[in-house]
């Protein structure tokens, strides 16, 4: 089984919160990720998110200003934004 990774970082933000965003956005579109990891470093906080649909993970990047990983390609969503709070 293939999977779909996201990356996003946030910066300047709580990360309880910025969980809390990133749960209930799921919850709402009815997403189950795969696997969800964080990592503390340079900035602020690094999360990888794992997605078994390609639509997920892009849906899940472009709400969260994340970047698509591929096997091969890394390509940014949305260059410039490292974070946004979700409408």
């Amino acid at each position: 089984m293939m999977l779909y990774t996201v990356e996003t970082q946030i910066i300047g933000e709580d990360i309880a919160t910025a969980m809390n965003a990133m749960r209930t956005w799921l919850d709402r579109h009815r997403f189950e990720p795969d696997s969800f990891r964080q990592s503390k470093g340079g900035p602020g906080t690094t999360f990888r998110i794992d997605f078994k649909s390609e639509a997920e993970a892009t849906a899940f990047a472009q709400a969260f200003a994340g970047r698509f990983l591929g096997s091969e390609v890394v390509r940014p969503l949305q260059e410039g934004r490292l974070w946004h709070r979700p409408q």
